[in-house]
């Protein structure tokens, strides 16, 4: 950003003379920047004419639309003061309807209004084709152009209550000439939104679509966000909210963009539709939390909440019916022991509700979120809206709302990033949610494990190669019957066997680790397990012991396996493989089997760039990946669970050659550079899209499988360790 030094006209004419209805315009348009330096008079005297007017909307209401536009009015220019602003192409029919349902609304008298209903139709923004532009505060654009530029009928409405300034381009045009800093200022404005329009195209319009029509874009600052790639469909999210509230307040599944599912849960947007048509007061926005929060005490489950909700965030809980599928009954515990089911006088209620509105609060009385604390893998988080969807810079943002005193530069791929649908968050730690301690205690674990495996390991290779350099040694040297004795005479006494003290300290730190992985699922059911940390950090923990417990197990048998317990150690080996394969299934077989048609647009997009620029590259390209999606057609028509795996892991295992192999024909067809980069990369996940047509319909059976035999394998393994321990200890000591 480069400072301009801009002349200004600072106005020095008094508080001019208008009429009472005008006053409250001038005072909010003169503390605007856009008109800083603007003289009090000629600012007047525009508003008076109605060349400058403030006008203050609801949301869901058109400012311009094609169909305006065609009867003869003017395009207008609008700076938008505050709130936010859509562009959309909408089917004309309900185009014409809702521009209807306005024109009758705004012909209401206040009693007439009173009479209508406060449950709000559907937004506009699920009602469009396509939301095309999103202004936000501080933006300037001009209706007519937009139309232009996209070459479809544009209509423009609020998506929030907003104030907007509207400039007739008369007015500008003066301004601009007797004001040269106007000028500047208003095509700075122009210059930074068409540059960012032009950005929005491809995977950047399919991002703002879903940002503007999924109401993302007037959500609280925060979004609770499902991690496909991360998620094993665990459901432990959904578990943990019903067991805390008595009927869950997520559900997974909810509108999905690329990787990442926005689940249908509150996500306490700006304004607040669900809260107008409640005629009890039971639903308020708690400023002090942040939150929509609902008084169950007096809410009479009258739904109004619940319809007025658009995004499914909002449902009604039967406490009176059991035989009623709605019906909770750990909700309707937890409510009377609250007392908030009392009715009747001194009560919030004067009958006893049905049924009571339940939401989410993003457990606002609590210290964690129970549905993030509950995950496993770190898939459920919440992150910065603005920051997943960042519509413009920071810089950008700042510049619009100081009135463009500064010049700007390239926002560039700045604006809606798309990595992060196309190729993942990679955050597993929650967020910026609340969740229980432990966050970082896994990597203390697997440091401590490893330390004291590597210790006792050292300690057996010096006694087998360099015995005097053991602890043993310096041990042995020390004992009264040994004092004295050559070092010869010592270092026969050194060794190592499956009997010996160490050996047997292996065994029992092996044992104990094995036994506290084959109980993880105790940790995620039991309360004071999940009080203690979150299941994230129990998962990472069952991890650790199911792999740093086998190696010290293998310490301990110093591999003699000549009896009955080498069969508890093969026990263990399949345990360990059965192990890895399913956490390996666990992180591959969701990120290959959903989640893709936004990454195949991208992808798609970029190969048609590359044709163009070198056509013999991508011909090359392309007869690669349709031999390879037809051996991954094939492949999906095999029934074989077995199959799939292996060729899964096949798969894994030639991505390498094949890169090097693309690497090399690339280069000799005079590919390189950046170019070669972004082909490889994309060819290989491309490669991977295919695959998911293998793994998706196996996905289940292929767990099912897995589970087959890691579980009863384990089941075994801890049977035959505590037989081993029961007739090894009283020998060991």
């Amino acid at each position: 950003m480069t400072n301009l030094a801009i002349e200004r006209t600072v106005p020095s004419d008094g508080p001019p003379m208008l009429p009472p209805e005008l006053q409250a315009s001038y005072a909010a348009l003169r503390r605007l920047a856009m008109f800083d330096g603007i003289p009090n008079q000629v600012l007047a005297e525009n508003i008076v004419s109605g060349d400058v007017a403030l006008r203050e909307l609801d949301r869901d209401l058109f400012i311009a639309d094609p169909i305006g536009l065609r009867t003869g009015a003017a395009a207008p220019v609008v700076y938008l003061a505050a709130g936010q602003v859509a562009a959309a192409v909408f089917d004309e029919r309900e185009l014409a309807e809702r521009r209807a349902a306005q024109e009758r609304w705004d012909g209401l008298t206040d009693e007439e209004r009173e009479a209508e209903s406060l449950i709000k139709p559907l937004p506009l923004a699920r009602l469009a084709r396509k939301n095309v532009a999103l202004f936000l505060e501080g933006d300037l654009f001009n209706a007519g152009a937009l139309s232009v530029s996209r070459q479809a009928p544009v209509a423009f409405y609020t998506t929030a209550p907003s104030s907007l300034c509207v400039m007739s381009q008369a007015a500008i045009a003066e301004l601009a000439v007797r004001h040269p800093f106007f000028e500047a200022r208003i095509r700075r404005a122009v210059l930074l939104a068409r540059e960012r329009l032009q950005q929005v195209t491809g995977v950047k319009q399919e991002v703002l679509d879903f940002f503007v029509r999924q109401g993302i874009s007037v959500a609280g600052e925060m979004v609770r966000v499902r991690q496909l790639d991360l998620c094993i469909d665990c459901k432990q999210c959904e578990d943990a909210c019903e067991e805390r509230y008595g009927a869950r307040r997520l559900t997974l599944g909810g509108y999905q963009l690329g990787l990442l599912d926005f689940v249908y849960t509150c996500r306490t947007c700006s304004d607040q539709r669900c809260i107008d048509p409640c005629q009890y007061d039971s639903i308020r926005f708690d400023a002090d939390r942040g939150e929509v929060v609902i008084n169950e005490a007096t809410c009479t489950g009258c739904t109004a909440c619940a319809q007025s909700c658009p995004y499914g965030a909002i449902d009604m809980v039967d406490v009176s019916d059991p035989g009623n599928a709605t019906f909770r009954l750990d909700f309707q515990k937890r409510l009377e022991k609250r007392g908030a089911l009392a009715s009747g006088p001194g009560t919030g209620r004067v009958a006893r509700a049905r049924r009571i509105a339940n939401k989410c609060d993003h457990c606002a009385t609590y210290g964690d979120q129970a549905c993030v604390s509950a995950c496993p893998t770190g898939s459920l988080i919440e992150v910065s809206a603005q920051d997943l969807f960042r519509e413009r810079t920071p810089l950008a943002r700042a510049a619009a709302r100081a009135g463009y005193d500064q010049e700007i530069l390239p926002e560039g791929r700045e604006v809606l990033p798309t990595y992060g649908f196309t190729e993942g968050l990679a955050v597993r730690d929650g967020g910026k949610a609340k969740v229980r301690r432990g966050r970082y205690a896994p990597l203390l674990f697997w440091v401590v494990g490893l330390a004291v495996f590597a210790v006792a390991l050292t300690e057996i290779l010096l006694r087998l190669y360099a015995p005097t350099m053991s602890w043993q040694f310096h041990q042995l040297q020390k004992m009264p019957d040994l004092v004295g004795l050559p070092v010869a005479a010592v270092v026969e006494k050194v060794s190592y066997r499956s009997g010996d003290q160490l050996a047997v300290w292996c065994g029992f730190i092996g044992t104990g680790l094995m036994l506290v992985a084959a109980v993880y699922p105790m940790f995620r059911r039991v309360r004071l397990f999940r009080w203690l940390a979150s299941n994230t950090m129990w998962f990472d923990f069952h991890m650790m012991a199911g792999w740093v417990g086998p190696m010290f197990i293998g310490l301990h048998s110093a591999l003699k396996l000549d009896s009955w317990v080498a069969s508890a150690f093969w026990s263990m080996v399949i345990v360990v493989v059965s192990g890895a394969i399913g956490r390996y299934l666990y992180t591959m077989v969701p990120s290959v089997s959903r989640g893709n048609e936004l990454e195949e647009l991208d992808h798609e997009r970029a190969f048609a760039r590359y044709r163009g620029q070198n056509p013999v590259a991508m011909a090359d390209i392309d007869k690669e990946l349709t031999r390879h999606r037809e051996r991954a057609d094939a492949a999906a028509g095999r029934a074989s669970v077995l199959y799939s795996l292996a060729w899964l892991l096949a798969e894994d295992a030639r991505r390498p050659g094949r890169w090097l192999a693309r690497r090399g024909r690339l280069t000799r067809l005079g590919v390189t550079g950046k170019a070669r980069r972004e082909i490889l990369k994309r060819t290989g996940h491309r490669m991977l899209i295919d695959r998911g047509r293998v793994t998706a319909p196996q996905a289940q059976r292929l767990l099912r499988a897995w589970k087959w035999v890691h579980v009863p394998f384990t089941i075994f393994l801890v049977a035959l360790s505590a037989a081993h321990i029961y007739i090894s200890l009283p020998r060991a000591w």
